[in-house]
């Protein structure tokens, strides 16, 4: 079985972000044909909530070079907790994957959580608005970019982002004038960990939709690009012009990399305690991994001082989690703190796929894991708790039931070799 390792590199090192840049770049990596049904399907829908809303692209040459520029006219303006509904009605329509569905709440959820924090506001109903986030483009850029991702998404795609440029100065906004990032955008860098740059001008270069769309993806921040074959390139330019400088395109890269092995940050989350029992521990175990807070999480037998008995609790979470984390670990163990260590993990290209298997007399299905270098699969694992599942259902032991399930997957594996 072969499994291309599909990367997703978003460039913006120069030119910043924005909602509709991200979603031209995206749409230059489509056909012409794809182009028009995406402005065709989302046009008939958001001028439902704003009559005015025209929705187009055009190809534009700037400064020697080319792209697409996404063109909008959203007249009509909302309150925060009108656009939640707007795209929890919208989600199901355009987005196949429950994944893409909460991605595009977490990425509103940023803008709202921002501005609720910047105001001192306690409800989505509380004393803030959007001002020029507002309008129905808002919608369109967060549910048009996963929209377009579910669109050329032919494999699992391995999405990185290299340093995101925010600008620099000074911008004058509904509030008055403030700093380059704005108090909204600074919110979402820290709240979604993304990596950024100043400059390189004097201008709002990574605006809050654009941020937050970045932040909801959780993806892996690089420095330089990884080996790689390209095999298609989008650009967008924003429709704003700069006052000082030359105006730059945002670059998306599709391609696939030939390394085997792909790397991904994350955090280790460590704790010494000497005075908490195996049923607190346990309880740990259950809550951050029901709650998918962390890759993993091990409890170590140690030897502490005044020679106390204890244990070295390590929680290995992704950067986005770290504060999440700490705040569990100290409110339930009562440790008094937790050491933050950086680190990096190699992993190879996985799949899960949900196999039908015959137990006796009956049918069941399971989800058989599997993990790939290059060609060869190199692991092959049925999921515990469907083994589980199907043992007490059957009333027959564990060790039984997984002989019977792997034998099973095996009699498959070689009938389709």
């Amino acid at each position: 079985m072969k499994l291309k390792m599909a990367l997703l590199i978003i460039n913006s090192s120069i030119s910043g972000a924005a909602g509709d840049m991200l979603i031209a770049a995206l749409l230059d990596l489509c056909s012409e044909d794809q182009r028009n049904d995406f402005c065709s399907k989302f046009q008939s829908k958001l001028v439902d909530y704003d009559p005015q809303f025209l929705l187009n692209w055009k190809k534009v040459k700037i400064e020697g070079f080319f792209g697409l520029q996404l063109v909008t006219n959203a007249k009509k303006r909302f309150q925060p907790h009108e656009l939640v509904e707007i795209l929890k009605n919208l989600s199901h329509s355009f987005l196949q994957m429950e994944i893409s569905r909460k991605k595009a709440h977490n990425a509103l959820n940023y803008l709202i959580g921002a501005e609720k924090k910047i105001h001192g506001a306690t409800s989505d109903n509380g004393n803030f608005h959007f001002h020029e986030l507002a309008t129905i483009d808002t919608i369109l850029d967060i549910l048009g970019f996963y929209y377009l991702l579910e669109l050329i998404r032919k494999e699992e795609l391995h999405i990185q982002l290299l340093p995101i440029a925010v600008g620099g100065g000074t911008r004058t906004i509904a509030h008055g004038l403030v700093s380059v990032p704005t108090p909204a955008t600074t919110e979402i860098i820290q709240m979604g960990n993304l990596k950024i740059q100043g400059g390189p001008v004097n201008e709002e270069l990574l605006t809050p939709t654009g941020a937050a769309i970045l932040a909801s993806l959780q993806a892996n921040a690089i420095q330089y690009l990884p080996s790689m074959k390209i095999e298609k390139i989008g650009r967008s330019f924003g429709t704003h012009s700069p006052k000082e400088g030359k105006q730059s395109f945002l670059q998306i890269i599709l391609g696939i990399t030939k390394n085997h092995l792909h790397s991904e940050e994350i955090m280790i989350l460590e704790t010494n305690v000497d005075d908490v029992d195996g049923e607190t521990i346990g309880y740990l175990f259950d809550i951050l991994f029901r709650e998918n807070l962390v890759l993993d999480f091990i409890a170590i037998n140690t030897l502490m001082k005044k020679n106390r008995p204890g244990y070295l609790l390590q929680a290995i979470v992704k950067p986005e989690k770290v504060h999440e984390v700490s705040l569990l670990l100290m409110r339930e163990l009562g440790t008094l703190g937790v050491r933050v260590l950086s680190s990096f993990r190699h992993i190879i290209p996985r799949n899960s796929t949900m196999h039908k298997i015959k137990i006796g007399e009956g049918d069941d299905s399971v989800k058989v894991k599997r993990g790939f270098i290059g060609d060869e699969m190199i692991t092959e694992k049925v999921e515990y708790e469907d083994i589980k599942r199907i043992a007490l259902k059957k009333k027959q032991s564990l060790r039984k039931t997984r002989k019977n399930i792997n034998s099973n997957i095996k009699r498959e594996n070689d009938a389709n070799a």
